[in-house]
């Protein structure tokens, strides 16, 4: 980690290299580059992250400047090999290489359609997962990175847009939620959120019972991991935490893999309600986009399953209306029948005309309205 930080603006780029298209998992036709850059933690104190940065080959023919797109992939993780600037390179060996393969190659197709793009490891290098903080800094800070890496030629006017489903959603309507506060001068066109963790309550109580459990002692390392002061270990049991001591140190898709498969929530509380009332409650609220503030200046289109069996589709209503009811111009499309995995990739063609549209129209007001 550089040293001096403090004195540092946010965004500036530290250091860069660059790689050759070949050196991804799914080469893509543009330059591309690794750009360490100043950041801030979930706690708010200096430190550094990286990003992928990819800038098309071909020539631009769209008007006006060439769109930036910074891609979230859902980095859900505790170590920094879980982060997307190893996982985009080729020879990496993911868990969970399914949803990998798909980040990769909407990376891919995002430069094939012309446009910039921004991968930023925006848990940072503690792995801060679930850290909305932290992931709103790695992103705009990203951005500010991108636009100010002259080699790239990324135009200071370029229109830019944010997306990511799962895990990246959250960490898009974390930036979103805190762009007007944290990055007042960038001027983002539109937002794209699938799938979003809108409430973790509400997930948490979706999964247990479920074969894919695994996510249950999975949080609980996250909520030590990321926010140590809360001391969430007081609220599981001696077997969870026994269990969030195995998931500690690498990715979700290991820990799900690992199990347990079909447990509850209440088998892991350390009295009865300890996980579903009173402070913990509270404490997953206030960690969550619906609870921690914050509303998104530029237009927003939500997408989710109705059969989402992860991320109930009903936090994802409360959370858009509660942008609305703050004077957010929000879109949230629900496609009914779709499962979690299902909707990534169902909900890719209606992200990409929205995303095109606001590139196209970067002033305008985009009111979309709900389907």
């Amino acid at each position: 980690m550089p040293a001096g930080l403090g004195s540092v603006r946010d965004g500036t780029v530290l250091r860069s290299r660059s790689l050759s298209a070949d050196a991804l998992a799914v080469p893509a036709p543009a330059r591309v580059w690794q750009l360490l850059y100043k950041t801030r933690d979930n706690a708010g104190r200096p430190t550094a992250t990286v990003g992928t940065l990819l800038v098309p080959t071909a020539p631009w023919t769209g008007k006006g400047p060439r769109p930036l797109l910074s891609y979230q992939t859902p980095e859900d993780g505790l170590a920094t090999f879980c982060a997307p600037s190893y996982l985009l390179r080729a020879g990496s060996v993911p868990v969970g290489p399914t949803a990998i393969a798909f980040d990769r190659q909407q990376v891919a197709d995002a430069v094939r359609r012309g446009w910039s793009v921004m991968v930023p490891d925006y848990e940072g290098p503690k792995s801060e997962f679930m850290g909305g903080d932290a992931a709103a800094h790695g992103i705009l800070d990203g951005i500010r990175a991108a636009r100010s890496f002259k080699p790239a030629g990324v135009a200071r006017n370029a229109p830019v847009g944010l997306w990511g489903y799962s895990g990246g959603g959250f960490a898009t309507a974390a930036a979103a939620q805190r762009h007007a506060r944290f990055a007042p001068e960038l001027k983002i066109s539109g937002i794209a959120i699938g799938g979003v963790i809108a409430d973790l309550n509400a997930a948490l109580a979706a999964i247990s019972g479920q074969q894919i459990s695994g996510w249950l002692p999975f949080g609980f390392a996250t909520f030590r991991h990321t926010f140590p002061k809360a001391n969430t270990d007081r609220y599981i049991n001696e077997q969870a935490r026994a269990y969030a001591d195995r998931a500690e140190h690498g990715c979700s898709g290991a820990a799900v893999a690992a199990g347990p498969y079909n447990a509850t929530l209440e088998q892991f509380e350390a009295w009865p309600g300890s996980l579903r009332t009173g402070r913990f409650r509270a404490f997953a609220y206030g960690i969550s986009p619906i609870g921690f503030g914050g509303t998104p200046i530029a237009p927003v289109y939500m997408y989710h399953g109705t059969a989402d069996e992860l991320l109930p589709v009903e936090a994802a209503r409360r959370l858009a209306a509660k942008y609305r009811a703050k004077g957010a111009d929000i879109a949230l499309v629900e496609h009914e029948g779709k499962t979690h995995s299902a909707e990534q990739s169902y909900g890719v063609s209606g992200t990409v005309e929205f995303l095109t549209e606001r590139f196209s129209a970067p002033g305008r007001s985009g009111k979309h309205g709900r389907a």
